[in-house]
């Protein structure tokens, strides 16, 4: 399948031949694949008007993004687990970083540089490692040898928004050759919030990436940034005017691929560096200005950390009825160069003093070694069975080892339905903060072990007819070993949570202009202190997709957002819930050139996320206003 097509043009049984690579690291049909997989193409994230991944990732069964009132920041949930419990790879590189999961400043990635996604719910530490606990996303870029057709486009439109971006292939003697840019500005999300004026969370992003393919070998360049980014609120919940922050992350990855290395080999080895960088600049105002404090506490921050990786896999079919893969690597971390200058000791004023590399620092300069092998094999039991197993070890130089293992029997029922029986064991890897930080807040264990957690599922996938798909999944997964803090705020391995939900997609392609599809998650977690209490126990999610003229295509999605309950000692009465509704028109009909418009939340619903932020008077905590009725407008010339 092309990068471009649209899975919205396909018939239902073109879609059952879909094939992902995110299940075994091999392609796979979607309905062979032993997991629950949603993939989502460049055509298809432009007609909803997603314009970052985070976007998309919001019309997938089960995920979630959480809004944090710190800089906005989205959290992806899957399942109802914690935003840790979700491995989010770009190209099969984890995004994670050592400190601050996803990235004190993350912010997406902007759809543009965007090929396509692949979604597993549910565990995959037994191919991909640490954090693959409730899902794995990966997301995989527009590189060379892939774009066919070069584009530049601009687009502008609520809270002083702008957006420039450009794609360009071609070859160049033996090599292709790609490069993608995308530069964006805004003045960013300006919630409104009792007794708290100008909240506005702008920022600057640059996305740039270049790719170079010459037969079996490929270099990828990358490189990320952030500027101005307004944090506005503290962790601590107070308003925080102050803080205009920076990151900037850079990827080299050079991959060898040859799935006909030998007779009845293929190997795939891939080297991989990244650089990552944050700057809170003038630094964070922790609480506001008072007596003692006459310009609030500040909290100057700034980290560098790089990485560095080989992965090898090797794929034997040499035995009959059996696929067999082998993988290694080694991982090197560290975190390289820490600052953190402070106006405090306690409630005490300081003259601003670098606490880095003493006990009270953020994060210590330090670093682990991760060591892996893995073994998995497809086995066609009888033509309309396949069970996949497979077992990861991985050794971490700071807590030690663990196994995970997996199982999946995939059996096409009637020509027509297929199961699925699932089972996987998956780890979340303590970060640096919890194994050795100590701060006002928190103090780290070295002793710490990873969270682990287990799951269960049965998947089923029913073709009605040659219109209709109906795909239902239901789960259970425990998570053991918490990392938590107890009450001397030390972190510990403490408790256990399990959580069941049912999963329930539909299509239904009425013809081949007009496609209605949906899908609807029921999440039901053990009422406990481990629960993700924000998240959502109900959700659902509409979109109609209608080509009403020649070169026209209209988009309407809509999410339904319920049953959100407090923490355990949370005194708020109960989040209310919401459904907020996006229309997308889009028009190709000119030679070359391509025109969108979009407006988001249509009918200005008043959602919020929960949050702790402090009213300026009072002091009383407050949740977090989700954006208004906001539009957009862009412009697209193919050449």
């Amino acid at each position: 399948m092309a990068a471009a097509d649209s899975l919205l043009n396909m018939s239902i049984e073109e879609l059952t031949l879909v094939k992902v690579i995110i299940a075994t690291g091999m392609e796979q049909t979607k309905s062979d694949a032993p997991a629950t997989v949603t993939l989502l193409t460049e055509d298809d994230i432009k007609k909803t008007g997603a314009t970052n991944l985070t976007d998309i990732l919001q019309t997938v069964p089960g995920v979630h993004i959480q809004r944090s009132a710190f800089g906005f920041r989205p959290e992806v949930r899957i399942r109802g687990a914690a935003s840790t419990q979700t491995l989010l790879m770009i190209n099969g590189n984890p995004i994670r970083d050592l400190v601050w999961n996803f990235g004190i400043f993350w912010k997406g990635m902007p759809a543009s540089a965007i090929e396509r996604v692949e979604v597993i719910r549910g565990p995959g530490s037994a191919l991909y490692g640490a954090d693959a606990s409730a899902g794995v996303i990966n997301v995989i870029t527009k590189t060379a040898g892939k774009i066919t057709q070069n584009e530049a486009g601009v687009r502008a439109g609520s809270l002083d928004t702008q957006e420039g971006f450009i794609q360009y292939g071609d070859q160049w003697n033996d090599f292709d050759v790609a490069f993608t840019a995308d530069y964006s500005t805004t003045n960013g999300h300006d919630p409104d919030i009792k007794n708290i004026a100008n909240v506005r969370y702008g920022y600057d992003n640059q996305d740039i990436r270049f790719s170079l393919t010459n037969k079996n070998w490929q270099f990828l360049a990358n490189y990320m940034r952030h500027n101005n980014l307004d944090t506005q609120i503290t962790g601590a919940g107070f308003y925080d005017p102050v803080t205009s922050a920076d990151d900037e992350r850079y990827d080299l990855d050079l991959i060898y691929s040859d799935a006909q290395f030998s007779e009845n080999w293929g190997i795939k080895a891939k080297l991989h560096y990244q650089d990552l960088d944050y700057n809170s600049n003038k630094g964070f105002r922790e609480t506001p200005p008072d007596a003692t404090f006459p310009t609030g506490r500040i909290n100057q921050m700034s980290s560098s950390e790089h990485q560095a990786r080989f992965d090898f896999t090797a794929n034997y079919s040499g035995f009959n009825e059996h696929t067999i893969t082998l993988g290694s690597g080694y991982n090197w971390q560290d975190i390289y160069q820490v600052d953190q200058i402070v106006n405090y000791d306690g409630n005490t004023y300081i003259p601003p003093t670098n606490i880095a590399g003493t006990p009270g620092a953020f994060a210590p300069e330090k670093s682990r070694e991760i060591r892996y092998a893995l073994i998995q094999d497809i086995w066609t039991l009888a033509p309309d069975w396949e069970l996949t197993s497979g077992l990861r070890y991985d050794h971490y130089s700071d807590f030690g080892d663990t196994f995970n293992p997996r199982l999946a029997l995939v059996w096409q029922t009637t020509a027509k339905l297929t199961t699925k029986f699932l089972y996987g064991q998956a780890f979340r890897a303590p970060n640096f903060q919890e194994l050795y930080a100590i701060t006002s807040r928190s103090t780290g264990n070295s002793s710490l072990d990873p969270e682990e957690t287990e799951t269960i599922e049965l998947a089923v996938s029913w073709q009605i007819n040659q219109q209709a798909q109906l795909n239902a999944n239901l789960f259970e997964y425990t998570i053991d070993d918490f990392i938590r803090r107890d009450s001397r705020r030390k972190y510990q391995n403490s408790g256990k949570h399990k959580t069941t939900g049912v999963e329930i997609e539909g299509r239904w392609q009425l013809n081949n202009k007009l496609v209605f599809s949906g899908n609807y998650t029921w999440r039901d977690p053990e009422h406990n202190d481990y629960r993700v209490s924000e998240e959502p126990e109900q959700s659902a999610y509409l979109r109609t997709d209608w080509q009403f003229l020649s070169g026209w295509n209209w988009d309407i999605q809509a999410n339904w957002i319920a049953d959100r309950e407090r923490a355990e000692h949370d005194s708020r009465k109960k989040m209310s819930d919401y459904t907020i509704t996006d229309t997308t028109f889009r028009y190709n009909g000119l030679k070359n050139w391509e025109f969108a418009a979009s407006i988001r939340n249509i009918f200005n619903e008043n959602a919020k996320d929960q949050a702790n932020i402090r009213d300026n008077i009072s002091g009383a905590k407050m949740d977090l206003p989700l954006p208004e009725r906001n539009a957009w407008a862009e412009i697209r010339y193919k050449f």
